[in-house]
């Protein structure tokens, strides 16, 4: 990585941190699917090929936001979905005591796929 691309990489991060901090001011907590598509099964997630993205959290990594991930529920395959609670920078407790308030109200937590 040059500088020039190291730098232009650090002016895109910031530019999503001030996005993601705006939208934040509005709300107090996203939910958003924690993947684009049900969990992977085993042997296609293992092959290079299977394609991206495999994952939404890439954004919350970069902006530094808490996160939390939770079961949601199955796909009609039965395949285990779930969702992600993001939140302001430094308030992991209104992340966490909302992730603890969903898994009060449904017992999706408890709940296992057919193996």
């Amino acid at each position: 990585v040059t500088g020039a691309e190291y730098m232009q990489a650090q002016r895109i991060r910031s530019e999503i941190c001030r996005e993601t901090a705006a939208v934040l001011r509005e709300v107090d907590v996203l939910a958003t699917p924690t993947s684009p598509r049900p969990a992977t099964p085993f042997a296609q997630a293992q092959d290079p090929d299977f394609g991206f993205p495999r994952s939404n959290t890439p954004p919350f990594n970069i902006t530094g936001s808490p996160t939390l991930a939770l079961p949601c529920g199955f796909s009609s395959s039965g395949l285990p979905l779930s969702m992600q609670l993001s939140g302001r920078a430094f308030e992991e407790r209104t992340v966490l005591g909302l992730g603890h308030a969903y898994e009060q109200a449904t017992d999706w937590h408890k709940r296992r796929p057919p193996v």
